[in-house]
């Protein structure tokens, strides 16, 4: 609903691109094990990598479930959200580009406590790993790139709910 009053309304669009797990070395490894990327292979990966556009307000995780455009519904092939966006799984682990993750104003910043007890258990968590569902879009993110990682860890699958 939101969604289409912010339409109606002129709501500002976000683009941001999203390279999919084959695209990059997106196993788990160990954080000491991260390397810098060459150019050559930055662009391999750029080349694979998808257009999704949002409303600014958005999560990235709200894009993927909810979004209209045809990026959103590839990026929602890629994440699930097993908690609803209650920062209470991680099933919808991303990881930012390196580039625009930091202290840099207007690029994503770092994860709060409560996240990072969530990224603790998601699938080959990286420096700048982040919930999907915790990452708003802002103009300021206006193209910025995320990163799809090769698996995830859905803990919501052992959890006892009574019939």
């Amino acid at each position: 609903v939101r969604e289409e009053m912010k339409k109606k309304g002129g709501g500002t669009m976000v683009t941001f691109w999203v390279v999919p797990p084959n695209a990059w070395d997106s196993g788990e490894i160990e954080e000491k094990e991260e390397q810098v990327e060459s150019e050559e292979d930055r662009a391999a990966m750029m080349s694979r990598a998808f257009r999704v556009e949002a409303l600014e307000g958005t999560s990235i995780t709200d894009a993927a479930k909810f979004g209209t455009s045809e990026g959103c519904a590839t990026l929602g092939e890629y994440i699930e959200c097993a908690c609803s966006g209650i920062m209470a799984c991680s099933t919808c682990h991303v990881v930012i580009d390196p580039k625009w993750f930091g202290g840099a104003e207007g690029r994503v910043g770092e994860p709060c406590e409560a996240e990072m007890d969530m990224l603790d258990l998601a699938y080959g968590p990286r420096r700048t790993s982040r919930l999907g569902c915790q990452v708003v879009l802002t103009k300021e993110l206006d193209g910025m790139v995320v990163r799809i990682p090769g698996g995830a860890n859905n803990l919501m699958d052992f959890v006892p709910f009574e019939d």
